[in-house]
Formats: C-alpha cells, sequence, structure tokens
C-alpha cells in the first residue's frame, strides 16, 4: 500500500477475517522466475494472475539474459504494459552498463517490440510515463541502485502513480464491503 506521499506504508485492518484497504492504491508484487527451468512457474505466474504491469528487472552488471528476453517476448505476447529496472548501479563498471544499455535500447526498438525508451531520471518524465504506459508505445527504463537509494523515490512514485488497468483486481476486491 501506499499513502499520498508515496512512501510505502502498510496499512490493513482484521475485520471478521477478512482485510480492508485503507489507501487507494494498492499493488501487488508478483516475484517470478527469473531462471530458465523455472518458466513454466513464471509463464502460470503472467498468464494465471492477471497483472497490470510487468517490471523487467535487469542486473545492470549481468546485461540481457536470454531470460530477460523470454520474459520480454511473453510479456508482450499477452499484451501487458511494462517498464525497466536496471540494478546494481553503483557496482556496474561504466563500460557494461552502457553495452547492458545499448543492447536494452536495440531490443525495444525492434519492430516486434517497438517501444519507445524513456529513461526515468525526473519528477515530469516520471508523471508523463505513469500516466502514458497503457496507451503509448514507450517503456520506461528506471536506474537503481538499493546501496545508495539512487532511483529508488522515483520508482517508488511511478508504482504510485500507476492506474488500476483489469476488472476485478486485488484493489477493486478490497474495497468492496464486506
Amino acid at each position: 500500500f501506499f499513502n499520498d506521499t508515496a512512501t510505502t506504508e502498510i496499512y490493513t485492518e482484521q475485520i471478521v477475517g477478512s482485510v480492508r484497504c485503507v489507501q487507494e492504491t494498492v499493488i501487488t508484487l508478483i516475484d517470478l522466475c527469473g531462471h530458465e527451468k523455472y518458466l513454466k512457474t513464471t509463464m502460470f505466474g503472467l498468464v494465471g494472475l492477471i497483472p497490470d504491469y510487468s517490471m523487467i528487472i535487469v542486473g545492470a552488471n549481468m546485461g540481457i539474459s536470454r531470460m530477460t528476453k523470454e520474459h520480454l517476448g511473453i510479456t508482450l505476447a499477452l499484451k501487458i504494459p511494462f517498464f525497466v529496472v536496471l540494478t546494481k548501479i553503483d557496482i556496474c563498471p561504466e563500460n557494461i552498463f552502457k553495452e547492458t544499455m545499448e543492447i536494452l535500447l536495440k531490443i525495444l526498438k525492434l519492430p516486434n517490440v517497438n517501444r519507445k525508451p524513456v529513461i526515468v531520471d525526473n519528477e515530469e518524465a516520471l508523471e508523463k510515463t505513469a500516466e502514458s504506459i497503457t496507451r503509448d508505445r514507450i517503456c520506461p527504463i528506471f536506474h537503481i541502485s538499493s546501496v545508495t537509494n539512487k532511483g529508488v523515490p522515483e520508482l517508488t512514485k511511478f508504482m504510485y502513480l500507476l492506474k488500476n488497468r483489469t476488472r476485478g483486481s486485488a484493489a477493486s476486491l478490497l474495497k468492496q464491503p464486506a
């Protein structure tokens, strides 16, 4: 749950065995497998749980893997809006970071992907991309470090600004009276 300052806080209240939502924005994060041998589990998660968005996480120091491409392909096939988060930028050598970004940008511009990459590094880009991710052919890209906290507040606020796009999602179900 997010409050109006996009600080992550959990507000729940137990009422006769059910959970009532105190905040308006509910985001469910599903950590799906990145390893090839768990691809079926990832497929089940994406198809069965009907996520509103897909966050493709790439270790900047590791580069774009074959599984990253697989997950992107599945996301595209299911028409799920997505954004990319490059992590570990604090330990990534500059040349590797640059190479990872070049490959990512090339992939996003391929005809079957056809997304305009948008580096989200300021308030204006953050609000614009959160508002238009479902209707425009864009792909927001975040550069973050969990160690230095660089980019983390922007990513958190971006997720706060995302709108629920599926009917019957967790947020709407939680708002129904018990």
